[in-house]
Order: C-alpha cells, then structure tokens, then sequence
C-alpha cells in the first residue's frame, strides 16, 4: 500500500465510496451518498467517491473520480462504468485507503472488492435494492423464473464480497437473512438533514405553481416514475375518490421511463384536469413542496428505506401507503396515516376519509414530525464511522500473526495504531499456547 504525505488527526479515516449510480442521476442512492459524504468530510474524514463516468456533468467535489462508462439507458440516461486494464483500473485506485465502501454489486462494486483484496483491506457492502425486483428491465427474459433465481443467486455472493453489510432497513435483513447471506448484517437507516425539511423558503409556492387555493387538499407523490412505484394505481385511485373530494389534486415530482403512461393513464380520468407533472425538481425546492402538500402517498412494494419518505415525514405530512415493511418506523397506522392493502378501492376509501378531516391530518402532522427525529444524517453517519472501525480493527485481528510484527505495525497509520495496539493487549493475555 503506497504512503500518503498528507498526515490525518488521530481518528480520522481514509474511506473509499464505490457507486454505480451518483450526480446528476437523482435517486435515493445518489442523494444518500451525497449527504454521507458530505457528513464523513464534517467530521474529518477524507472520503473519495468512484462512480461512472457521466458525459457533458462536471463535479463541483475534488474528490469524485469518474471511471469510463457506456449507457445502458436513455430514459432516464444511466451510465456503467467499464473497468477497462487492470492497469488502468490500478492506477485510478492507487490511493491510501484505511477501509472501502461499496453501494452497489456490479461494476463498481466489483472494483471496490477487487481493490479491496488486492490491498488487504476491509470492504463494507451496503445493499440498497432487491435484484429480484428489478429483473423486469432485463429484456425478453426479465419476468422469467430462471432470470429470477439468477438474480437471487447474484444477490447473495455479491453480498457475500463484503467483509461487513449494511441494510437501511430491518426489511432488508430479513431478505437478506431469507437468503443466507453469511457475513454480519447491521442496520443503518438512512438519514437526512433534517433541518432542511423545518423550514419554508417559499411558502404557497406549489399552490401558486399550479393555481390552487389554499384549502384545496394536494396528494403528492416525490421519486422515480418507473413501473416499480405502481403510479398507475395512485392515478385509478384518485379517480375513485375525485367526486367525493371535489377539490382535491394530485401532484408527481419526478420523472423517469413509467412517465408517459401514467400521464396517458392520468388523461383518461375525469378528474384529468386536477392531477399535476412537476418533472424533475431541484432538491432545495422540495421542502416548498412538501410543506403544500396535504398528504404523501406511495403504492410501491419494492422499496428500501425511501429517502423521499423520510423528508416527508420530517416536513410533517402525514402518509397513506400500501402496505410494505420497507415504512416501518416511518409510517405508523393510526397514528401518522395509513398502511393499506394493495386494493385500489380500499385506498380510494382512505384517502377520501383522510383528507377532508383536518384536526386528523394536524394530529398526524405532528406524529411524522415526530417519528422523523431518529433519521438524521448525523446519526447515520456516526453508525457508518463506529462500523468503519471495527471492520478495521477486525481486519487486522482476522491476520494477527502475519501482520501484527513489529516491523508491520510500524506501517498502520498514526491515527488508527493506538486503537490497534489496545485490541492487542486486550487479545494477548488470553491467546492459548500450541502443544
């Protein structure tokens, strides 16, 4: 491992994220690992991020570094990365790293492990989405049972690479758990900062946007358009409940390749005129928007630990939901809005029951806002430093006797070798003799 001139605090880490997806993609794991950067750099750390590159974007961060790519997609353009020589692969890594960081199994994840057992260091592995439920963008063959079991099988040895794994939610533990993943799981839930979803710029913003007065109820809906989300539903539902709230409207921030049809499915409603396509939204525009909404509405079931949810819950929106493991901690039933069973009448009834009840929506309000706390950035990030260490510390535990040799120890960097040498002490007394 080469040395870097460049001395750290004591304390202080080098970490390498590893992402297929980063800016200006905008998703919940390109938002993610922005804010987890950011939040590792505030407390000292250097953090460099890999990802692919993304033709005509310059970062405004020194520390991304873009690996060669070919599109994969158009609508929205995606990108994979292409590793190319090893060669050339090793010289975009030569970098002093204490521990690697990978957010996704395919290309860049597979350099983050490659990086990772060629310098003997720990790699952390964060799942962020079911294979299994994404196969339908595979072509001809994504629906079928054989590309499924293949997806399952993929999922669980790339999972298997890391050292240590993060979920962001306890559903994913269990699926993980479900498919005999190995390695030690831990829960990090996702965060964000919350502060920013306290407070409005521009209040009535949204409402003026799209002319509306300030009684009229807004379900909102803030992510992706692909057909995963189940838009269509929210769009059949709001035509069921649209003559019983006659004043109510339906708004998509977002775009992605399901747009289309949920517009064309949204124009042969009744109700056409009251249901709204923002497109894509500058994030610090979303808190303007939250704050206009009545309610947030999601269908989907193949959800993580949604980072759209948890900046509505913090803007104090209450939520109506199919019901999925994926909300829990953020969506309590009855008591910030409602877990409902994937019926398009049923959810229709709860809505039209919800929004006319304004002293309910205020005591749900005041719940999401509640229930938001635990899910700040500062948490999350401090999870993510204390797993950095003990898969540190554990990596050099895991070759004692190869490496833990005077002229070895020597070499770890100041700032990680007294917590080093503490572990040593504590495992000598007690190490039993051969023979």
């Amino acid at each position: 491992m080469e040395s870097n001139d460049t001395e750290l605090p004591i304390g202080s880490l080098r970490i390498g994220l590893f992402t297929d997806t980063y800016a200006p993609q905008v998703n919940g794991v390109s938002v993610s690992l922005q804010m987890i950067s950011e939040g590792l750099k505030k407390r000292g750390h250097q953090v460099t991020i890999f990802a692919p590159n993304f033709p005509g974007y310059k970062d405004n961060e020194p520390n991304v570094m873009r690996l060669p790519s070919l599109k994969y997609l158009n609508n929205p353009p995606l990108y994979a990365a292409v590793l190319g020589t090893p060669r050339s692969t090793w010289k975009l890594t030569r970098k002093h790293f204490d521990v690697l960081h990978a957010h996704s199994p395919a290309s860049v994840g597979l350099l983050a492990y490659l990086t990772a057992s060629t310098k003997r260091l720990p790699l952390i592995y964060t799942y962020h989405t079911s294979i299994t439920d994404y196969t339908h963008y595979v072509k001809f063959i994504g629906g079928t049972g054989l590309i499924k079991q293949a997806a399952g099988w993929f999922s669980k040895a790339t999972t298997n690479l890391g050292d240590q794994v993060v979920v962001p939610s306890p559903k994913f533990q269990r699926l993980l758990l479900l498919q005999k993943v190995k390695q030690p799981i831990t829960v990090i839930p996702n965060g964000i900062d919350l502060s920013m979803f306290k407070a409005v710029k521009n209040p009535g913003a949204l409402r003026k946007q799209l002319g509306l007065s300030p009684d009229a109820p807004i379900m909102l809906t803030v992510g992706r358009m692909d057909p995963e989300k189940r838009l269509e539903f929210i769009v059949e539902a709001f035509d069921l409940l649209s003559e019983r709230v006659p004043n109510a409207h339906l708004v998509f921030a977002g775009d992605g390749g399901a747009r289309k049809s949920v517009e064309a499915k949204a124009n042969a409603t009744r109700a056409k005129e009251r249901i709204h396509f923002l497109g894509m939204v500058n994030r610090a525009d979303l808190p303007d928007i939250f704050h206009d909404a009545s309610v947030f509405l999601s269908a989907s079931t193949t959800e993580v630990h949604p980072i759209s949810v948890i900046e509505a819950i913090a803007s104090g929106l209450p939520m109506v939901a199919v019901q999925d493991e994926a909300f829990e901690g953020m969506l309590e039933d009855g008591m910030n809005g409602y877990a409902v069973p994937l019926d398009v009448k049923k959810y229709a009834d709860v809505l039209a029951d919800l929004l006319p009840d304004r002293e309910r929506l205020k005591r749900f309000s005041n719940h999401s806002i509640e229930l938001s706390q635990k899910y700040s950035i500062e948490t999350q990030v401090k999870s993510l430093e204390k797993l950095y260490m003990e898969a540190i510390l554990q990596n050099w535990r895991g070759n004692f006797f190869q490496r833990m040799i005077p002229q070895n120890i020597n070499r770890i960097p100041t700032r990680i070798n007294r917590a080093i040498r503490t572990e040593i002490g504590k495992m000598l007394p007690g190490r039993k003799k051969k023979g």
